[in-house]
């Protein structure tokens, strides 16, 4: 729950009572066995754990052979006694815990659109194209009583919500009643809020939405504080605000609109995020990008007045955008941010040393983030991932200083070993500072140089992170080396940095890439003419980009899912999102307007350049893309085909832009590795 509590100092001394213990458990990094493709895709085996209350008991999710089950650990025992859970034809999302003895759950599972009947989960996993049932997704909130298994669902078999397909959110745990929580639930079409009693799934509407609300955020108090409305795309949201009248009533104020902040290619950086309720009753911590202001920072926002009033934390290098927070005294107790690695900033010093520690104990390779506490903040639950450090969660003992290992994400990449990663500064060719990430295979010695991947992340806002990247890892374990340029446009350096960005696809955020490999030869650190490129979104457009604009740069070309026809792209956007929507006009802003630029835009477009491609080329698409339309890979393949160039495209035909099939998914790398191997072999 992450309390802020005193603790002792003795962390200071886990560099020298865990690291050395793992490193010889695991062994000498040389003797480790490499992962393979199917470790790597391997189903997860272990996630979500939580803490209970007292800190006795710790629960998570834990696959078996192809089932969920609730496994829950009795840390006070001596052999730390676990019990298991089945959840039947489920999936388990989250755990959370009301009291030692009652936790939440939300289970997810697949009914038959046609008749409403579940589906198992061998139906679902089975389930194609040409399968008579139509699957569809639903998500329901329980309550489990630990000791007995006795199973309640929110809401129970209340007629006029068991139509919502997603009965699985909960929008305040409410500390000061733990018996209830509040939840959104459409009834009668719009998105409400209810309190719902946590014992027997009773609930009573507090508050009403609309049809286009999709969330709702509360106060220190309990009360509906925000009500987000979205658009029919999913990419732009208005934030309405509580303002209280004298007579009682409650009227709904709109404040801002802004652009989603979606990780996954969004359309754009967030200028104002909601995080956490604020001191007082009309205050709330949000991320800003305050107007005029390079980077975003934390700040208390009082939605009444709909003015900032203090700030929190700013950073002059980099965006911050997350905090810590208790939940049961709704205390501010940190933040965080990325600079090369996580970077945590704690209020209490004494648990800054303790998380100091934490990071020496993973030799400093490592972003470890508190997830959970006991109430007393003497047992702490933890997470690590790095760059050479698969997701895993231990739990710590503040008393004793000691950490143990509960679960892996994927326990068959335990004891692998993994490509090292090392920062990379570099200067672009108009003297703008830029960095990137160079992973090199295990057994490569120095002076080695494998065959270079070079990697442009999708987005463009995002950038890549030094923390754990399975796909690099992919490629590593193939006996390449990847680069990932966090080239001008990315996102987490501050408004400015992504500006530079803006319509300069085919341009300076291109050169950016290519000045990234020239450091690379420059220093010795890959070999001229031992260089594919790959990228996944805006990384696909910047690898076709470079198949055409620098045609014998790179030995081949791998594009997954990117725009190849910037006009087309703009123009289905337009009809999708509006003429006069912020989601085309971001994408404008970004590319340039399809009328004033279109010259520019056939410029930088590789459908119009195809002639000049001289590399192979693979294309790699999903057919159920909604992000950037399958149509774009059809158009490049038609242009090559009509410019006498060969290429090869791959559907994916239960995929979308963001997620993939099982089985297109090990088509995917089959074909990305088979076409590397064929085309940029290694020794």
């Amino acid at each position: 729950m992450l309390v802020s509590f005193r603790i002792g100092l003795a962390a200071i001394f886990l560099a020298f009572c865990g690291i050395a213990q793992a490193e010889d458990g695991a062994g000498p990094l040389a003797a480790r066995a490499i992962p393979t493709l199917d470790d790597f895709l391997s189903d997860p085996d272990y996630w979500s754990p939580e803490m209970s209350p007292t800190g006795r008991f710790l629960a998570g999710v834990r696959r078996i052979e192809g089932k969920d089950y609730i496994l829950s650990i009795d840390l006070n025992s001596e052999d730390f006694t676990k019990t298991f859970k089945g959840v039947g034809d489920v999936y388990v999302n989250w755990i959370d815990w009301v009291t030692d003895d009652l936790m939440l759950v939300s289970l997810s599972g697949y009914v038959d659109y046609r008749n409403g009947k579940q589906m198992t989960r061998k139906e679902v996993e089975d389930w194609t194209e040409k399968s008579r049932k139509i699957p569809r997704k639903f998500t329901r909130l329980v309550s489990i009583e630990r000791a007995t298994g006795k199973t309640v669902p929110m809401f129970g078999d209340s007629r006029a919500l068991n139509q919502n397909y997603s009965l699985g959110r909960v929008t305040d745990f409410l500390p000061d009643d733990p018996e209830h929580i509040l939840m959104p639930a459409r009834m009668n079409g719009d998105l409400d809020l209810f309190r719902v009693d946590v014992r027997d799934g009773s609930y009573e509407r507090i508050a009403i939405g609309t049809d286009n609300t999709y969330s709702w955020f509360t106060d220190r108090n309990g009360e509906p504080a925000f009500r987000l409305n979205v658009n029919d795309r999913g990419t732009v949201i208005t934030i309405f605000a509580r303002e209280d009248r004298e007579n009682g009533n409650i009227k709904w104020r709109k404040t801002r609109t802004i652009r989603l902040n979606d990780k996954d290619d969004s359309d754009a950086a967030p200028d104002f995020q909601i995080l956490y309720a604020g001191p007082t009753s009309t205050t709330y911590y949000v991320s800003a990008r305050l107007e005029g202001e390079d980077f975003a920072g934390i700040y208390l926002y009082d939605f009444e007045k709909d003015e900032f009033v203090e700030t929190i934390r700013k950073n002059e290098n980099v965006d911050i955008e997350h905090a810590f927070f208790n939940r049961d005294t709704r205390e501010l107790l940190g933040v965080y941010y990325v600079e090369d690695r996580l970077i945590i900033e704690m209020s209490d010093d004494e648990i800054q040393a303790h998380l100091n520690g934490l990071n020496a104990y993973f030799g400093n390779r490592a972003n470890v983030i508190p997830i959970d506490s006991s109430a007393d903040g003497k047992r702490w639950l933890i997470e690590a991932s790095g760059p050479e450090i698969p997701t895993s969660y231990h739990y710590y003992d503040l008393e004793e200083a000691t950490a143990m290992e509960v679960g892996e994400y994927q326990m068959k990449l335990s004891g692998k070993a993994f490509g090292h990663t090392d920062t990379i500064q570099y200067t672009a060719r108009d003297g703008m500072a830029l960095h990137g990430y160079l992973t090199r295979p295990v057994l490569a010695k120095e002076g080695d140089n494998p065959p270079l991947i070079v990697m442009p992340h999708g987005g463009p806002e995002t950038r890549d992170y030094f923390d754990y990247d399975r796909e690099v890892q992919i490629l590593v374990s193939q006996g390449y080396q990847v680069f990932q340029p966090n080239y001008r446009g990315s996102s987490g350096y501050g408004i400015k940095f992504a500006d530079a960005g803006r319509r300069q696809w085919g341009r300076a955020m291109q050169t950016d890439i290519e000045d990234g490999y020239a450091y690379l030869l420059g220093a010795g650190l890959a070999d001229p003419d031992e260089a594919c490129i790959y990228g996944f979104s805006y990384g696909g457009y910047a690898a076709l980009a470079a198949a055409t604009l620098t045609p014998d740069l790179y030995q081949c070309v791998i594009d997954g899912a990117g725009i190849a026809d910037l006009k087309a792209f703009l123009t289905w956007k337009r009809k999708e999102e509006g003429a006069d929507s912020e989601a085309y006009e971001y994408w404008v802003k970004h590319i340039g307007d399809p009328r004033a630029d279109e010259v520019e835009i056939k410029a930088y477009s590789p459908v119009e350049l195809a002639d000049r491609i001289t590399r192979p080329v693979l294309l790699l698409h999903g057919k159920e893309d909604g992000i950037v339309p399958y149509d774009q890979s059809k158009r490049m393949v038609k242009a090559m085909e009509t410019a006498g160039k060969p290429v090869k495209l791959v559907e994916l035909p239960e995929s979308g832009h963001t997620y993939m099939s099982d089985e297109d998914e090990r088509v995917f790398y089959d074909e990305m590795l088979g076409f590397l191997q064929t085309h940029l072999p290694v020794n």
